[in-house]
């Protein structure tokens, strides 16, 4: 073919390739339409462009078929004007925004939930905008995620609803109950064993009472005996008789009696009595060798006394007014052999402290009560203690301090219920309960003294709530980088749009941002909305459209064509007149240049 046909064929070629990026470019609204001479002027030039290159026909024909093969697929006009509008909206946050939405993928998130950490308000309100054209996926995603976190507050709670929980509450006393009253009766019973000693003791001593008794009649038999011996003998002798025959007398029988019947029941019944008092005595003995004793009320009363003594506690009226209720109780319950039961002495540990607070301070709230209460109770609880542990209740403590520990996970599981009824009805309030905001909240349900979450929950019972209440806290930065993004969103979609399609009203709306942006997004093309709705809903459509080819890349053939130092060999070669095979050294390289192209 002669240099017409090569001028004919690349020109019109490369005119035809460039025409082709000139309506890419007006679809997808980055130019507008040429108006008056351009209509006509400039597909010409392109065509003289294209001629410039003169043989380069046969090389640059091909290259631009190929350029332009690639990237003028209309069909993808709606994706890489999509793509584009998504990379202005990002910014200069593209790294970190693609790698967290990589790393969402499969975490059952949205787009806005994946990137929700990254300070991108534009880009957040461009995923609102576009997904709420969406509304079933939205409430299918709500619905979904609502689900996952109630069932997992459900699981820690031990009960989706209110009434769930409280049987799950009300269950694990009663399981706490049975698991530990066998602890505290046995202690209280091995306790009680003490009064045993005292009566065991109380009865050696009246039998060794009685014992002594009867040895003293023996000795007032045998008394009795001689003097009745002697009266015998005196009256036989004033009647001139033998005094041998004081036996026949009356006196001489009664002294019969004394020195035989009478002493010698005495004395057995002394033995039976010494005897009895002993095995008592040694039944006594055994027992306090196992470490069962009387539980004593009075010394009790004594040690309570020497702590309302205490000049740390002087004018604490409280302290003091409570010790006496507990002194007065135990008083009021010990017997008369001094002895309290212990039963009765748990009980009063329960309930004495708390009815002098209520007493004390009547118009106090119930929680500041109760923390009244314990720091008394630290105050009087250790000599209780010890008092029944001493007294032979071996296992009290460890009863209590099980029981403790089970109360207290029941009281966890009410603190989980109690975050669950806060999630379905102020999300904030549930937020600041985790974010340990609450303490006092905290405190009403763990006990006083126990006010840090952190450090109260066990670790897999916080970490849940943890990660729901960071779902929480997710959403919220989502909603208040939509707001702060609305603006500047319009401006972006304003950027992306050709000009002359601009309705002339638009500038009367725009400060109205949401009318606005339905405007803008009715303009910027049905097809290119949905692509953004579709896209923008998962972290994997909105990375994959993220990743399309970029929209510069439409015109690197055309830089490539334009920069000869970029050129192969055979392009270079048949553009400046040499073969593709060899090279004039003598000949430099022509950059030939078109006027028309200036």
């Amino acid at each position: 073919m002669g240099p017409a046909g090569i001028v004919g064929g690349a020109g019109l070629g490369y005119g035809i390739a460039k025409e082709g990026l000139e309506m890419a470019d007006v679809a997808m609204g980055m130019k507008p339409r040429r108006q008056g001479i351009a209509q006509v002027a400039e597909p010409v030039r392109n065509v003289l462009e294209g001629a410039t290159f003169e043989a380069g026909g046969r090389v640059a024909g091909p290259l631009l078929a190929q350029g332009a093969g690639k990237l003028m697929d209309l069909r993808k006009i709606p994706q890489n004007k999509a793509a584009k509008i998504v990379r202005d909206a990002i910014g200069p946050d593209m790294p970190e925004i693609v790698n967290a939405l990589k790393a969402g993928q499969g975490q059952g998130m949205s787009a806005a939930q994946a990137t929700a950490d990254i300070n991108s308000p534009t880009f957040q309100a461009l995923i609102d905008r576009a997904t709420a054209r969406d509304p079933r996926f939205l409430q299918a995603l709500e619905k979904s995620q609502g689900e996952v976190s109630l069932n997992a507050l459900s699981k820690l709670a031990g009960g989706a609803t209110a009434a769930d929980v409280r049987a799950t509450t009300e269950g694990a006393k009663k399981a706490v109950n049975t698991i530990t009253s066998p602890m505290r009766e046995t202690a209280l019973n091995r306790a009680n064993l003490g009064k045993e000693v005292a009566r065991l003791e109380n009865m050696a001593a009246e039998l060794g009472e009685q014992a002594a008794a009867k040895v003293q009649e023996v000795r007032r038999l045998m008394e009795l005996g001689d003097i009745a011996t002697a009266n015998a003998r005196l009256g036989l002798i004033k009647r001139d008789l033998p005094v041998g025959l004081s036996k026949y007398t009356y006196s001489g029988e009664l002294a019969e009696k004394a020195f035989g019947e009478w002493s010698s029941k005495a004395a057995d019944a002394s033995l039976d009595l010494g005897q009895g008092a002993r095995f008592a005595n040694e039944a006594a003995g055994a027992l306090r060798s196992v470490g069962i004793k009387p539980l004593e009320g009075a010394p009790l009363v004594r040690s309570l006394k020497a702590v309302a003594n205490n000049p740390e506690f002087a004018g604490n009226d409280v302290l003091t007014g409570a010790l006496k209720n507990v002194s007065d109780d135990i008083a009021k319950w010990t017997s008369s052999g001094g002895v309290i039961d212990a039963r009765a002495l748990d009980a009063i540990r329960k309930n004495s402290v708390n009815a002098a607070i209520q007493q004390l301070r009547p118009g106090m709230d119930a929680t500041a009560q109760r923390n009244l209460a314990a720091g008394v109770l630290s105050r009087v609880k250790p000599v209780l203690d010890d008092a029944i542990e001493a007294a032979g209740g071996t296992g009290y403590r460890e009863y209590l301090k099980q029981h403790g520990q089970m109360s207290q996970k029941i009281a966890e599981k009410q603190l989980t219920g109690e975050a669950l009824r806060l999630f379905k009805t102020d999300k904030n309030a549930f937020v600041r309960l985790v974010q340990n905001e609450s303490p006092e909240a905290v405190e009403k349900i763990l006990g006083p003294g126990k006010y840090n979450i952190a450090l109260e929950l066990a670790e897999n019972t916080l970490a849940p709530l943890e990660a729901e209440a960071a779902k929480v806290i997710r959403n919220a930065s989502i909603k208040s980088q939509v707001e702060n993004g609305q603006t500047a969103l319009k401006e972006l979609l304003l950027q992306n749009m050709s000009k002359f399609r601009l309705p002339s009203y638009l500038s009367a709306v725009a400060a109205t941002t949401n009318k606005g942006l339905n405007i803008l997004e009715n303009k910027i093309g049905q097809k290119t909305m949905a692509t953004l709705t579709e896209a923008l809903k998962t972290p994997e459509g909105a990375a994959q459209l993220i990743e399309s080819l970029p929209a510069a890349e439409r015109n690197r053939v055309l830089q490539l064509l334009a920069d000869p130092v970029k050129w192969g060999a055979p392009t270079r070669a048949a553009v400046t007149g040499t073969t593709t095979m060899g090279v004039n050294m003598l000949a430099p390289d022509r950059n030939v240049e078109n006027a028309f192209v200036r």
